[in-house]
C-alpha cells in the first residue's frame, strides 16, 4: 500500500503553542474580570495618598471674619440663655458691607459671613453654629420679588407679613413700635411658631433714608436684659 505524503495539521509542538495561548489568554480575562469586580465595589473612592480615601467635597463651612473659633466642640443642647455681669466688658461690632454697629458684651462670641450680602453675623456661644443663629442681617427689600412692594408703604406692613416666608412660622402674636437710644425707629415683634408659641422677640429697625433696607436683630438665647442693651446700641453710621 502507497503510504501519505501528507504531514499532520497539528504537530506536538504547535499543539504545545496554542495551550500556552489559550492559556495566557485565559489569565488576561480573569485579571480583566478581577479589576472590573474591584472597580464596581469600591463605592466610587479614589485611593490617594497617605492611604486616604476621597469621598466628594466635605459640606462648606464660612470662614469667620472677626472670629477665631476655638478646638470644634458638640454643640450643648440646653435651656440655659447668655447673660453677663456688670463687670464685663463691652466691645462694638462693625458691619462689613452695611454701616451698621451694635455692642455686646467682649463673652459672647459672634462670627461674620465673608462676603454675605445681608452682613449677617452668628453667635457661637456654646458650641452653636452662627448659621444656625442669626444674631443680626441687614435686608434688601429690592432683592426679593415678595419684599419689593414694601419699599413704598409702611415699614409697619412689612414686619407683620415677614413670617409669612418662613412654614415653621404662622402668624405674628405682638408687634410694638419704639424709637432706641441711637434714633432709630423699630418695631419688637414676637412671631408664632407651628407649636402656637413665640419664645423669640424680633428687632426691625428702619434706615435712615433708605426705604430698601431693614436691619433685623433676632434674640432666642441671650438674657432679656443683655439684650435690650444691645437693641439699644444698634446705630446706622452715615
Amino acid at each position: 500500500m502507497e503510504k501519505s505524503s501528507h504531514t499532520p495539521i497539528f504537530t506536538q509542538h504547535s499543539i504545545s503553542i496554542i495551550i500556552l495561548l489559550l492559556s495566557f489568554s485565559f489569565f488576561l480575562c480573569s485579571l480583566v474580570f478581577l479589576f472590573y469586580h474591584l472597580a464596581n465595589t469600591n463605592n466610587g473612592s479614589i485611593a490617594i495618598p497617605a492611604g486616604k480615601t476621597y469621598l466628594g467635597p466635605s459640606e462648606l463651612q464660612p470662614e469667620w471674619t472677626n472670629f477665631s473659633p476655638p478646638t470644634p466642640q458638640p454643640e450643648i443642647n440646653d435651656q440655659s440663655l447668655f447673660t453677663a455681669d456688670t463687670s464685663t466688658l463691652w466691645k462694638t461690632w462693625t458691619g462689613k458691607t452695611y454701616p451698621y454697629a451694635f455692642s455686646y458684651p467682649e463673652t459672647l462670641p459672634l462670627a461674620g459671613f465673608p462676603n454675605d450680602p445681608s452682613d449677617s453675623v452668628g453667635m457661637s456661644w456654646k458650641g452653636k453654629k452662627p448659621q444656625e443663629h442669626i444674631l443680626i442681617n441687614v435686608i434688601d427689600l429690592s432683592k426679593n420679588t415678595a419684599f419689593t412692594p414694601y419699599i413704598s408703604t409702611s415699614k409697619k406692613e412689612f414686619v407683620q407679613n415677614w413670617w409669612k416666608q418662613f412654614s415653621g412660622l404662622k402668624g405674628v402674636s405682638s408687634l410694638t413700635e419704639f424709637t432706641n437710644t441711637k434714633g432709630l425707629k423699630g418695631y419688637k415683634t414676637r412671631f408664632i411658631n407651628s407649636d402656637g408659641q413665640s419664645p423669640n422677640l424680633d428687632i426691625f429697625f428702619e434706615v435712615p433714608k433708605n426705604p430698601n433696607l431693614m436691619i433685623r436683630i433676632a434674640n432666642g438665647i441671650i438674657d432679656p436684659t443683655v439684650f435690650d442693651t444691645m437693641v439699644e446700641s444698634v446705630e446706622w453710621k452715615k
